[in-house]
């Protein structure tokens, strides 16, 4: 399955953007005049509308070699909303998206904001123990995991994507840490953790994963979502416009089955 590229250090959309949301259902009308409606669940979709300016020759090379294998309208490709949370459950660590290993769990614990939305990761075991989910984001593409940690004493705390990890420091005060790049190559997934050394609690809030190479703003998340598998082209034609050496603009609008 081919996925829409990311451009530039690994954005996969500029501002402007726009996304809607259609929903479908299904009537019928009895000779009665009662009228039956019932919901189409496989009949819903969503259009974006991705608007670029100054992408490379190479970027250029990449959307055109996309539209290309994809027959235009013909053939579905992967693609990754860019305004969402790709982790299913952010705060709510019981549920079965995440893996804790011999972790103790505890909700209902402060957080950044002044509500109790944070949890409490406590590691009891003789080794170090991860918190953990897998995201359908493969390993070439770009992606930030960011997390905010606090803890009663200055405490190393191990974040990874795939095998690469970075250590950061959770201190006395709620503080957000990140670590961004690409993931295992050749992977069709990423897995992403954080690692609480054996004997050590830490407090945990704002769980985030995005296809980008920063984080953004911390957006709550439930059910899994955000990356369509069934996207399309919504037009036959792709219009590319040079407005300088090296440097070109597009419109591109997909629409993508949910």
């Amino acid at each position: 399955m081919s996925w829409f590229p990311q451009i530039g250090g690994g954005s996969i959309a500029q501002f402007p953007l726009s996304r809607s949301r259609q929903w479908r259902s299904i009537s019928n009308e009895l000779e009665s005049g009662e009228r039956i409606s019932l919901p189409d669940f496989t009949g819903g979709r969503i259009a974006w509308n991705l608007s670029y300016q100054d992408l490379t020759d190479a970027e250029i090379v990449t959307l055109q070699a996309l539209f290309v294998d994809s027959g235009g309208r013909c053939n579905p490709f992967s693609f990754i909303d860019p305004m969402v949370n790709l982790f299913g459950w952010s705060e709510d660590l019981s549920r079965p998206d995440w893996q804790a290993g011999q972790l103790q769990l505890a909700g209902g614990v402060n957080d950044p904001l002044g509500t109790a939305r944070a949890w409490s990761v406590t590691n009891s075991s003789a080794g170090d123990q991860s918190l953990t989910q897998t995201v359908e984001v493969p390993g070439e593409y770009m992606a930030c995991f960011s997390v905010w940690l606090k803890s009663s004493a200055p405490l190393p705390i191990a974040l990874f994507r795939d095998s690469h990890a970075q250590t950061v420091t959770a201190g006395t005060v709620w503080k957000q840490f990140r670590i961004a790049g690409a993931g295992a190559a050749g992977a069709t997934h990423s897995t992403l953790s954080l690692s609480v050394p054996s004997g050590r609690a830490v407090q945990v809030w704002g769980l985030q994963v995005e296809a980008q190479p920063w984080s953004s703003q911390y957006k709550k998340s439930g059910v899994p979502r955000g990356i369509y598998a069934e996207t399309y082209f919504a037009a036959d034609d792709l219009k590319i416009i040079s407005v300088g050496a090296g440097r070109s603009s597009c419109d591109i609008a997909l629409v993508s089955r949910v």
